[in-house]
């Protein structure tokens, strides 16, 4: 395992609500005290129900939006703190590919401006056109492609268009916000073969987000399962899927279908919705909904305690 190259310590971003000029303001807490650290050459994933907070992460990491409370320190500096040239600067090591690659990609502009545009930005002196070639083959597409509007491409293409331009800066790390949940099956492999490969060739880390576990479990190295605004566990890849200890990741985990009439997996059923992030549950957030609720879930709020290894979980069961 590398150094650390990215570590987010007790993160948290609430939303305020206005209801109107005479009702009360409320405040979301989309993420509330999340820690966890990314090392050089890892693959970070993120997973949980949607609105748990995975993307709000993402973007805070590279400070598109600001923490409420927290740091988010990326090799030595603070971007949660950082302004100015140095925000600048640290965002050319940093860069996102979003879940919707049409709504990314300026439509009024051609594929040579738009992967060319971080040059621009940044005032380097290399020969724009000559790399843009060189990402565009290094992501599957032609030299061709340079003067054509993202609305002639494919989602697939799409997607390749804006992990070129994610490249662009030789960026160490990269957060990956369900680059695959908006493509065909059939597509979505090929692109996380390419992500896989291009982490692998250019030694990038990535936080990669998705709600898809079997995604995760293909091109993570190590795992942090969310809910509801915190993290309930985190742990190496395989050690998650062969002895998940979270009651929340059971479940998950007990959803994810198997090809095959001949295996039966044990069934987890969570009764109960999932409660709002205005009104969270005081205590263990999943308490209202798990089977091993005792006195002290609804009281104390757990810690992420280390089990064993790189294996850490957040219940008072441990």
């Amino acid at each position: 395992m590398g150094e650390t190259i990215l570590e987010v310590k007790d993160l948290k971003k609430y939303f305020v609500i206005d209801r109107g000029l005479f009702k009360k303001k409320e405040v979301v807490r989309a993420v509330d005290g999340v820690s966890f650290r990314v090392h050089g050459g890892e693959v970070f994933g993120l997973v949980g129900e949607s609105g748990c907070g995975k993307t709000t992460i993402g973007r805070m990491v590279l400070k598109l939006i600001p923490p409420t409370e927290g740091e988010v320190w990326f090799k030595g500096e603070n971007v949660a703190t950082a302004s100015g040239p140095a925000l600048k600067m640290i965002r050319r090591k940093l860069q996102i590919v979003f879940q919707d690659p049409y709504a990314s990609l300026d439509p009024r502009k051609k594929v040579g401006s738009i992967v060319g545009e971080p040059f621009v930005v940044h005032r380097l002196e290399v020969n724009i056109k000559e790399r843009v070639n060189e990402l565009l083959k290094i992501v599957g597409l032609q030299e061709g492609h340079v003067q054509r509007y993202p609305h002639q491409f494919s989602g697939g293409q799409r997607q390749r268009i804006v992990i070129a331009r994610a490249l662009a800066l030789n960026p160490e790390l990269i957060v990956c916000d369900e680059p695959v949940s908006s493509l065909d099956v059939s597509i979505q492999s090929q692109i996380l073969n390419l992500l896989k490969n291009l982490q692998s060739e250019f030694h990038l880390s990535m936080v990669f987000i998705s709600h898809d576990l079997s995604v995760v479990r293909h091109i993570s190295d190590r795992i942090g399962v969310m809910y509801l605004g915190k993290l309930m566990e985190t742990a190496p890849v395989e050690t998650l899927f062969s002895n998940p200890l979270h009651p929340y990741t059971k479940a998950l985990l007990a959803a994810v279908p198997v090809p095959s009439v001949h295996f039966r997996k044990s069934k987890v059923v969570l009764k109960g919705d999932v409660p709002s992030a205005m009104n969270p549950p005081q205590g263990c957030r999943f308490h209202t909904r798990c089977s091993l609720e005792k006195d002290r879930c609804s009281q104390e709020e757990p810690s992420l305690k280390t089990i064993d290894s790189d294996h850490q979980v957040a219940c008072h069961d441990f």
